[in-house]
């Protein structure tokens, strides 16, 4: 049926004289009704609308002439026979090819009229011709709402699509992707469900008779093919064809699941793992395909990465058996009664580092970093220790002072090593493969042989060197650092320079150094570290007293009295300064940081010294209940002393800055055996003034017989002055530790080992502007990159990237992280054309060859010969994006078939 005042309304707007082209002396209509709407199918005549609409065309003097397959007849009437007026030919059927038409010559200068569902959706898609009818007609019931599906497929449409534009626009309606884009489609779809019962998308995919073009297309783009496929089917094969393409590896069983289009297959999942919006659910649907039929798959790839070398499969990440594989094949190789080599150690570093741009990283981050740093604790000792050279080095230092240098210079190292090992190990809550294949390796070779060596030295060099009296000879002694640091440096330089010393309790050196490293490459300042002999007993008390400006230092009792005031407490430490310098201030941390900036700039306001009292490191470690967390107190302190050097410099304009300690602290974390306990009962307990299990302080003077063999003993009188009251204090040798009840025993300080009395001076000189830093002639930003490929023309779907990193990394120059790819960047639209690889730009080598940087990248399918462009991004937001934007050729045959 039809509306005869619509219909027939419409016809006549067809006649109308705006309708006529300048050629057009009448007007000719053809009505294709291919729906029969107008037409009585019983009589096989016109309908009663249509005879109405006859009537008013006749009315209209536009004559009606019916087109049933009298074709020569209809050519004949129009072109002979009557070429003057104007007709509606009416063809109750649907129209005929371009071939078969008699009629198509007349129809190419004539107008049409359409009165069809199928004229309703071209109308509503402005589309001429008959090209689409079928397509539009087996699919009408997509059409069928204008809201949820035409509306949003016309935000896609472009006037040249074609059937498979269609499509794709469809799909992407039902799964709601930004754009008709077939591989991100695929992502949307099995992000809802790999179960095809719990998926609404597919499910209406379905619906609306667009499965079969899902699966034509999933073939055509990426090569899958099945016989009942199936979305977990298709997920699968992505990962099955990155396993092949990445590691060689063919399973058994799996075979089918290999894609013919394996560029595209990987482009796909690179994009999918890549994404922080949806790389968790990849991830999720990777362990439950791994972990399907009792776990096959795993196990398959599992035993036969076992027989293969790493380098074989370093590049392969789309699972994290890889990971796995990696980890536990450094672990064996540790534990191997086969000595690594310095070879050996170099490939374990750099795997883990080529792992740090892989996707699963992130899972496996803190079980890399510890692995890395008990790797580098392995090599030091094979290069400090095992070394015959180095090794002799070592035993035969002359002085203690040499060896104290030493120290400060290079065996800070196992302690910095062994304290970041255990900082990754406690934080990795899946730790048991740790735990059994590496913790203990790296407790023993810690304790046993790397400290027990060095400290068996340094006390033979005490015995030796120091004959009872606590001095270091050439040493710069902590006592003295008040005199060094801040009023001869400061003070007597001008009468305006202003320092600020901040004290962290229990601050070891080598926690000092990481704090150096990090503070040169964070900010603009120019740090320096050196370091001082601390005193001894090295515990708070007398170590906070002996960095206050002092001429004597004094016991009564417990307590420690500096030039005749008493030393405990922020209010007497600060009456303690300004009787030196008036204009001196001391805070506490805490509240120092809770003062807004005016306020804090009010409180300092004409002071030229400032003390600021830290105490993170030690208020935990000498807790029994917290002494383990030590090493994560001290990632802590380091980050808080950087932010108050920021805020001091950036925010509060002080220029001179100094870290320091009271005292550093030895740490092990096996429970100590009785062995390495003290004996103290040859002491007077009455007669004890201070102790801890690394020091007693007595004014008994023990002989030097047997019963002190395992004790350092020296005569407090040497430091604190002649006049001082006789007062002893002895410490154990190496690291023993006294046996006494209360308090931990993991956590000590108060002894002489040189991870005690390593006292840091950080010296922080603030620059406010890259241009002092120029001034200095110190490089400094971001090592730069370039690509050094010799033609900039690409030949295969596969193609080398040649990048060179201009400038070593340095303590102002600092590393990149840069990702890579080829773009199409034609009409103002950009489009990642191929994967996209990541590489962390760090080399610190003075060699040019050895800061070259080899990547592939692979090429989607369907690219047209032109030119594209590589871009390295750096990753940082705050960067600029592109670090270079360079043009490619591709050139490829067309008989080119990497995917076939």
């Amino acid at each position: 049926m039809v509306n005869v005042e619509k219909t027939s309304g419409s016809i006549l707007k067809k006649f109308s004289p705006s309708e006529f082209k300048d050629y057009e002396k009448r007007k000719i209509v053809f009505w294709y009704d291919r729906d029969k709407t107008a037409w009585d199918q019983e009589k096989n005549a016109p309908g009663e609308e249509l005879e109405e609409i006859i009537q008013i065309l006749k009315e209209n003097n536009i004559k009606f002439h019916i087109l049933d397959n009298n074709y020569f007849e209809t050519k004949k009437l129009l072109e002979i026979e009557d070429t003057e007026s104007k007709y509606l030919i009416y063809c109750p059927d649907k129209e005929r090819s371009h071939e078969s038409n008699w009629l198509f010559d007349i129809q190419l200068y004539s107008s049409r009229f359409e009165n069809s569902r199928i004229s309703d959706i071209k109308s509503e898609f402005e589309i001429d011709g008959h090209d689409l009818d079928d397509f539009f007609t087996k699919y009408e019931k997509f059409f069928g709402n204008q809201k949820e599906r035409v509306q949003p497929l016309k935000k896609f449409y472009q006037k040249d699509w074609r059937e498979k534009e269609f499509i794709l626009g469809m799909l992407a309606v039902f799964s709601k992707t930004q754009a008709p884009e077939f591989k991100q489609i695929v992502r949307d779809i099995m992000l809802k469900s790999l179960d095809e019962a719990e998926n609404p998308i597919l499910e209406n995919i379905s619906k609306f008779g667009l499965k079969e073009n899902f699966w034509e297309l999933s073939e055509e783009d990426f090569g899958f093919s099945a016989k009942n496929p199936t979305l977990k089917k298709l997920f699968l094969s992505f990962l099955i064809t990155h396993m092949k393409r990445y590691s060689g590896i063919s399973l058994s069983g799996y075979d089918q699941y290999v894609n013919r289009k394996e560029n595209e297959c990987q482009i796909f999942l690179k994009h999918w793992m890549d994404s922080s919006r949806d790389s968790n659910t990849f991830e999720k649907y990777t362990r439950e395909i791994l972990e399907e039929n009792n776990h096959d798959l795993e196990k398959n790839l599992q035993a036969a990465l076992d027989k293969r070398d790493v380098q074989t499969y370093l590049e392969a990440e789309a699972v994290e058996t890889f990971d796995k594989a990696l980890i536990v094949h450094i672990l064996k190789s540790l534990n191997s009664p086969v000595n690594s080599t310095e070879d050996d150690f170099k490939n374990y570093l750099s795997w883990i580092d080529t792992r740090r741009t892989k996707h699963w990283f992130s899972e496996y981050e803190n079980i890399y970093n510890a692995l890395g740093y008990a790797v580098k604790l392995f090599q030091f000792s094979l290069n400090y220790y095992d070394n015959p050279k180095a090794s002799n080095a070592l035993e035969n230092t002359p002085s203690l002072y040499e060896l104290f240098k030493a120290y400060a210079e290079t065996y800070y190292q196992i302690d910095y090593l062994y304290r970041k090992f255990y900082y990754y190990y406690d934080k990795e809550q899946e730790k048991d493969i740790l735990k059994k294949n590496l913790r203990p390796q790296v407790e023993d070779l810690y304790t046993n042989k790397l400290l027990g060596k060095l400290l068996l030295k340094w006390s033979s060099l005490i015995e030796s060197d120091l004959k009872g009296q606590w001095k270091i000879e050439l040493a710069e002694s902590q006592k003295s650092f008040y005199k060094q640091h801040v009023a001869n440096k400061i003070l007597q330089k001008d009468d305006r320079s202003k320092v600020a010393v901040i004290i962290s309790d229990a601050l070891r050196y080598e926690a000092a150094a990481e704090l150096f490293e990090i503070l040169n490459k964070d900010t603009w300042g120019l740090p320096e570290l050196s370091y001082m002999a601390g005193v001894l007993p090295s515990y708070t008390k007398l170590g906070m007293a002996s960095l206050l400006p002092h001429n004597a230092l004094e016991y009564k009792g417990r307590e420690i009295f500096v030039d005749g005031i008493s030393s405990e407490g922020l209010e007497k430490r600060n009456k303690i300064l300004q009787s030196k310098y008036e204009d001196s201030l001391a805070f506490n941390y805490e509240d120092f940081m809770r003062y807004s900036r005016e306020e804090a700039r009010e409180l300092i306001k004409g002071k030229r010294v400032l003390y600021i009292y830290h105490n993170k490191i030690d208020s935990t470690g000498d807790k029994q209940s917290s002494e383990n967390s030590v090493f994560i107190a001290v990632e802590e302190t380091i980050v808080e002393i950087k932010k108050l050097v920021k805020y001091l410099s950036d925010r509060l304009n002080t220029t001179n800055i100094i870290v320091t300690a009271d005292h550093g602290f030895l740490y092990r974390r096996d429970d100590m055996e009785s062995v390495d306990k003290v004996d103290t009962s040859l002491f007077d307990k009455s007669r004890i003034i201070d102790t801890t299990k690394r020091f007693i302080l007595s004014d008994q003077e023990l002989t030097q017989d047997n019963s002190l063999d395992n004790i350092h003993s020296f005569d407090m009188r040497h430091m604190l002055g002649q006049d001082h009251t006789p007062l002893f204090a002895y410490v154990p040798k190496a690291d023993l530790r006294f046996k006494l009840q209360g308090g931990g025993l993991n956590f000590v300080h108060g002894g002489a080992s040189p991870q005690e009395i390593a006292i840091p001076v950080l010296t922080y000189n603030h620059r406010r502007n890259e241009k002092a830093i120029e001034k200095k002639g110190i490089k400094h930003g971001k090592v730069n990159v370039s690509v050094i490929n010799d033609r900039k023309k690409i030949t295969s779907n596969k193609f080398k990237v040649k990048i060179f990193q201009t400038e070593k990394v340095t303590d102002k120059m600092k590393s990149r992280t840069i990702k890579v790819s080829l773009w199409d960047i034609d009409g103002g639209q950009e489009k990642m054309v191929s994967d996209e690889k990541i590489i962390i730009v760090n080399n610190e080598s003075d060699e040019p060859e050895e800061r070259q940087y080899n990547i592939l990248l692979t090429l989607g399918n369907n690219l047209e010969n032109k030119t594209y462009y590589l871009r390295l991004i750096d990753e940082d937001p705050a960067e600029i994006k592109d670090i270079a934007r360079i043009p490619f050729e591709l050139d490829l045959l067309i008989g080119d078939f990497d995917d076939f």
